[in-house]
């Protein structure tokens, strides 16, 4: 008889169903395979790890991400990287994607926990 193993406690950063190669709404348009972003039918030049970043928020809109999480899953268990350089990421990505990166609509600061993708804010 297999002895019985406790369920596995790690999440993981894949999605559990396919997703599509691009995400479309309001103005923001991601191709994931060709890593390039539009936003208000321009194009948006993003680093690598901001790319990451956005793709991460984009397929979790709205749910709000502690720090450390998104250290874990956008950068990865073996990185030694403190969770200020989350905001630090956040803060380039804001300079890139928010209309006003002052009072972001977008990718918004919940006050002492993290961060959450809105994308309600992204009607033309």
């Amino acid at each position: 008889m297999t002895p019985l193993r406790p369920a596995s406690t790690e999440v993981s950063a894949l999605p559990l169903h396919p997703m599509s190669d691009v995400y479309e709404k309001g103005r923001l348009r991601i191709d994931f395979a060709a890593y390039e972003v539009w936003l208000d039918n321009q194009p948006v030049h993003l680093s690598l790890r901001d790319f990451e970043l956005l793709r991460f928020f984009v397929r979790s809109p709205n749910r709000v991400y502690e720090r450390g999480l998104i250290l874990k899953l956008v950068w990865g268990n073996d990185t030694h990287v403190t969770q200020r350089t989350v905001d630090v990421h956040v803060r380039r990505l804001r300079l890139r994607i928010e209309r006003d990166p002052a009072a972001p609509e977008l990718i918004v600061t919940v006050r002492g926990v993290g961060y959450r993708f809105n994308d309600r804010a992204l009607a033309p």
